[in-house]
């Protein structure tokens, strides 16, 4: 039972949709319908298939109406079409017996059942319904049988008159109906498919529309972040030594030349690297861009802040010689992280030093760099920044699928550490 429930969609709550300007179709194919009928009914009529009607003929015209009539409505009211048409076959066949088994109304029968199965909402009341109407129309057969047969007389063939009457009705019967619910049933599974596949092409078509707006929003953050790495730390250190060279201009014109000079060495690797970037980002050549920051980069860049006058130390840990090994994107990540948290306490903190801790560790069929900037400072009144660059400390090492920690000591200062796996 549960797979016969399911080849008709008992349960889904799918209500197939009505094609547009249904009406229109529906009522010249009632119109044909009818027309045809009369046709037919006239040319049965001529044939002495309706002697035994004694009715006037404009009355054996009307069950062809009313069919038409049912006909218009079979889509749009499906199960209420199906008994309509079930009550009028009984109520012909009561009363003007020869047209309930005319060709013309058999068509008729047809497609009201096959409608009924094809559009029918909701799918368990469908079933349930044109089993009533099947089950009550053999009913009529039968006892429609039992007064045919009653007045039966001897068979000329090798079964019983009676028997072969009936087996002979209810096999005509039985592959009209069963032919009828059949196809209306296919007909409904395959509106079915076409509705799931375009409601998932549709799905589909949404999901790679959010996906392209993820990408350019996650381009975008992408984007700002490396431009912020880039030209927070290189402006900072323009801007201190630019301070320094103006306080000695005057009083000592080398020491103020050599803060100038690195100015304008910081203008130059902001630019060359502001160019690489703007490269990488219209897809270039890769040959001709400057090749990104490793983490072999992360001495000279300590060393770099030391000359601005926080005095830096570097410990690389790297028990199992696995430094030179680290993949260039968890590299990269790691000079960003110390460049990003070092220009922090440079900027916004008060103290005089800062310790960088570098560790790369072996775990299982890889390891993981792990980067850990240390100060002992508090916050300078005044300076607080915008949080962007801790945010993308954040976003830079989940990208690489690792894990940042970033906060205030309990024993004073302020900690960055970064953790990236890789493999080797």
């Amino acid at each position: 039972m549960a797979t016969v429930g399911a080849f008709f969609g008992v349960g889904d709550p799918w209500k197939r949709p009505l094609p547009a300007s249904w009406w229109r179709r529906d009522i010249a194919i009632a119109v044909a319908f009818v027309l045809v009928g009369a046709l037919g009914l006239e040319l049965e009529r001529s044939l002495g298939s309706l002697s035994e009607v004694t009715a006037p003929v404009v009355v054996q015209h009307v069950p062809l109406i009313l069919a038409g009539v049912l006909i218009v409505w079979r889509r749009r009211f499906p199960i209420a079409t199906v008994l309509a048409i079930t009550v009028l076959w009984i109520a012909t066949g009561i009363l003007l017996p020869p047209l309930a088994v005319s060709v013309v109304l058999q068509f008729l029968y047809l497609a009201g059942f096959y409608a009924a199965v094809a559009w029918g909402a909701p799918r368990g009341r469908t079933v349930a319904v044109v089993a009533l109407c099947v089950a009550a129309l053999m009913v009529w057969v039968t006892i429609d049988l039992v007064h045919r047969t009653t007045a039966s007389g001897p068979s000329p063939g090798p079964f019983p008159y009676p028997a072969a009457l009936a087996a002979y009705i209810y096999l005509i019967n039985a592959i009209y109906f069963g032919g009828a619910i059949l196809g209306g049933a296919l007909d409904w599974r395959n509106a079915r498919q076409r509705a799931a596949l375009a409601e998932q092409a549709g799905l589909i078509e949404q999901q790679a529309a959010q996906l392209r707006d993820r990408s350019v929003v996650d381009e975008r953050v992408r984007i700002a972040r490396e431009l912020h790495d880039v030209v927070a730390h290189h402006v900072a250190l323009m801007g201190v030594q630019a301070a320094a060279a103006r306080r000695v201009l005057t009083v000592d014109p080398p020491a103020a030349a050599g803060a100038l000079e690195t100015v304008e060495s910081s203008a130059r690797s902001a630019v060359t690297e502001m160019r690489s970037l703007v490269g990488t980002l219209r897809g270039d050549d890769a040959d001709s861009r400057t090749p990104a920051p490793t983490l072999a980069d992360v001495p000279a860049l300590v060393a770099q802040f030391d000359t601005l006058g926080l005095g830096t130390t570097y410990v690389l840990v790297d028990g199992d010689g696995l430094a030179e090994r680290v993949p260039t994107a968890a590299g990269f990540g790691v000079y960003r992280v110390v460049q990003e948290a070092l220009s922090n306490v440079r900027a916004h903190s008060s103290a005089a030093t800062a310790s960088v801790t570098v560790r790369v560790v072996r775990a299982g069929e890889g390891g993981y760099v792990e980067a850990e900037v240390l100060d002992a400072g508090s916050p300078v009144p005044g300076t607080s920044g915008t949080g962007l660059g801790l945010q993308g400390i954040r976003e830079r090492v989940a990208a690489l699928g690792g894990e940042a920690e970033i906060g205030p000591r309990a024993t004073g200062g302020f900690r960055v550490r970064a953790r990236i796996p890789f493999l080797l």
